[in-house]
């Protein structure tokens, strides 16, 4: 505990060097405040918005459209990366495919979201989908593929149902990859979310960020930049911390080994 305490003091270090810094040499008149705004500026942009209602509104709805998002591509990917890994051999045929899209990013199908699916809600869960959904598939399939071969010869031999298959070993064998899956959809739902907001919409901090621009106001940038960050980062350490604590508390069934299974990755058909 007094180990994890002390490295994140000396994550500190490094970026309250930065703001010392920053203040510093705005307190000095040495930047420029149309290209680099001092801390204060930044302060002051913040207040303005808030007071506004600008920055709660364009907050709540980027952090909805990216939950509604992320929610669909959870729904879909989890048991379909299931699905693949209980059937090794669908590697064959997915595999493929799924290494080929999930090379795209999200940001090129833009465009075509927008052809497709007209101005409004859809384009933009479309990308969030799109971008959290080859994330959460491929790790939740490699959970289930890394299950120790030993695990599977016992249900077997038990002839456990499909659903208590399910139930007993897949879904606790799996977790943690699982986890992993859907911490980094939604590391990349957020991203995604804000790229989208910027080229196409008019609502939302990456429409903010826009906003701001065109208005040449780069201390109401910075502010949305850095919301952009921090919210990130939050949601970050909140799925570490759930998906730490359901991991630990069922150690007792998580796999012993990670003998592979007789077929092939996803990682090596992909």
């Amino acid at each position: 505990m007094e180990n994890a305490r002390e490295s994140n003091w000396k994550g500190l270090v490094f970026p309250a060097g930065i703001l010392v810094l920053w203040f510093l040499l705005g307190c000095t008149g040495r930047l420029n405040r149309h290209i680099i705004p001092s801390p204060g500026d930044i302060i002051n942009a913040f207040g303005h918005l808030w007071r506004q209602g600008l920055l709660w509104s364009h907050f709540s709805t980027s952090l909805l459209r990216v939950f509604a998002g992320f929610a669909l591509a959870a729904i879909v990917g989890v048991p379909l990366g299931m699905l693949m890994g209980w059937f090794p051999q669908s590697t064959f045929w997915f595999g493929p495919t799924l290494g080929f899209l999930r090379q795209i990013p999200p940001t090129a199908l833009i465009p075509l979201f927008l052809l497709w699916f007209g101005i409004g809600e859809a384009p933009k869960l479309a990308v969030i989908f799109y971008a959290a959904f080859f994330p959460i598939v491929v790790n939740s399939a490699l959970g289930v593929q890394e299950i120790s071969q030993d695990y599977w010869e016992v249900s077997q031999a038990l002839c456990l149902s499909p659903w208590k298959t399910l139930r007993f070993l897949i879904l606790p064998g799996s977790l943690e990859a699982v986890f992993t899956g859907l911490r980094l959809g939604m590391g990349l739902s957020w991203r995604a979310i804000v790229a989208a907001e910027i080229l196409a919409s008019t609502s939302g901090l990456g429409y903010l960020v826009m906003t701001a621009r065109s208005l040449a106001r780069v201390d109401e940038m910075v502010v949305g930049i850095i919301i952009i960050g921090f919210m990130g980062l939050l949601i970050d350490q909140a799925f570490l911390t759930v998906a730490s604590r359901l991991i630990l508390s069922r150690r007792g069934v998580k796999h012993a080994s990670t003998a592979p299974r007789t077929a092939p990755s996803l990682q090596e058909v992909s």
